[in-house]
């Protein structure tokens, strides 16, 4: 069968990804119903600003040094130089990130009573610049990240429905969500240095850091915009509305992309080292590949529209009364996740896997037009409308990244 590792990777990583995303699935839901949309709304927007400084220490390196380690892999001195320099240009820009934590928790007084989940859900932060998924990726052994991820989330997430049964209970939440980076981390640090991966330890140089840093940084500045409407939009929605507004947005947003990333990240993980290594050789046999996962995906986004727009109602009564009136969030919602799969295809695993400098630019401007019609959109919708202009203008920008990245992919062959 042609491509017969990658397929059982995306099956494996599927199955055991489905526990990963039905786990926050069934986890997200309890803690909407107990803690109610106001002190979820807590929970939410935090972890919109930890999702942007998890930006900043990845830095875009899941990509770009992924890429470079699967290129370099049997060459120990190479593998050991990028994983250095990779590990700690992160750690630099995790000093950053605290900083930058610093300002919006003590120095903005509309953002002061998110300050204690904002310090407490940091800890994701820091155990997520150790999870070292761009090496495991960049290695081909993406299975066991998945499995740490398990094994994690097994030993943690249960711990919820013990100690968080109250809205006051809404800190504990935190702590419990940040419990599950920190295990997964130290787990995958085990990994590593146990089966020795990295053979030859070298001491990196500042000139090498800075390498990885310019080579990451287009991947980043791409990021950057992405976060736009996915992460800012909370905080701009927290700052016109309540925070139960910011519950409900989040609530339907992450079952939305639960449902997403469970099909996305699967088949993205598996491929992307495959297609890399393929690009080498020729554009023709990838190029073919890229077209059959698109189609694949596809496919598999409409099951998702099905589900959230035809069963919106059934969703929303799971959620109880405080979040009466999210049928509309979940029918806005319902088309995303197909521009998120296509656009999602087209972009990391057309463009970034099997183009050039020059394409990966191209990517990159892709994101920053997109940034700017979610601005313009969100700054409009969201004053006026609140949690529904918010989705509509997630909609509206998912749209347009997914129509310039197949323009950019069709226009690069």
């Amino acid at each position: 069968m042609e491509h017969k590792r990658e397929i059982w990777d995306t099956i494996y990583l599927i199955a055991l990804q489905g526990f990963n995303y039905v786990a926050p699935l069934i986890v997200f839901p309890y803690l909407m119903i107990v803690l109610g949309a106001e002190k979820f709304g807590y929970i939410g927007f935090s972890l919109a600003i930890v999702q942007y400084l998890m930006l900043i220490v990845d830095f875009g390196f899941n990509l770009s040094a992924t890429k470079r380690i699967a290129l370099a892999r049997e060459n120990q001195t190479e593998l050991s130089n990028i994983f250095s320099a990779t590990l700690f240009a992160k750690l630099g820009l995790l000093i950053l990130s605290f900083i930058i934590l610093l300002i919006f928790a003590f120095a903005i007084p509309r953002f002061s009573i998110y300050s204690s989940t904002l310090l407490i859900l940091f800890l994701m932060v820091i155990a997520n610049a150790f999870s070292f998924v761009w090496l495991f990726q960049g290695l081909g052994k993406i299975r066991i990240i998945s499995i740490v991820n398990i094994i994690s989330k097994l030993l943690i997430l249960p711990l919820t429905f013990i100690f968080v049964k109250e809205p006051a209970d809404y800190q504990k939440a935190a702590f419990i969500l940040s419990l599950v980076y920190i295990l997964s981390s130290l787990i995958t640090c085990g990994i590593v240095f146990n089966n020795k991966y990295i053979k030859n330890w070298v001491k990196t140089t500042k000139k090498q850091i800075t390498e990885e840093i310019k080579a990451s940084y287009p991947i980043f500045l791409s990021s950057a915009a992405t976060s736009i409407y996915t992460a800012l939009f909370v905080i701009i929605l927290g700052y016109y509305s309540s925070p139960s507004e910011v519950g409900k947005y989040t609530a339907v947003e992450k079952i939305m992309r639960a449902f997403s990333y469970l099909i996305f990240i699967p088949i993205s993980q598996s491929f992307y080292p495959k297609i890399s290594s393929m690009s080498k050789e020729s554009k023709i046999e990838p190029s073919k590949l890229v077209r059959k996962i698109v189609f694949t995906i596809s496919g598999m986004m409409i099951i998702v529209f099905i589900i959230m727009f035809f069963f919106s109602g059934i969703l929303t009564n799971q959620l109880g009364k405080d979040f009466l009136g999210t049928t509309v969030l979940f029918k806005v919602m319902a088309i995303v996740p197909f521009f998120i799969g296509i656009g999602g295809a087209y972009g990391q695993l057309g463009i970034l896997a099997l183009g050039n400098e020059k394409e990966k630019k191209h990517f990159q401007n892709n994101y920053f037009i997109a940034a700017a019609v979610s601005l313009v959109s969100v700054v409009i919708l969201t004053p006026i409308f609140h949690s529904l202009g918010t989705a509509i203008a997630l909609l509206i920008t998912e749209f347009a990244v997914c129509i310039l990245m197949i323009w950019s992919y069709k226009r690069m062959k």
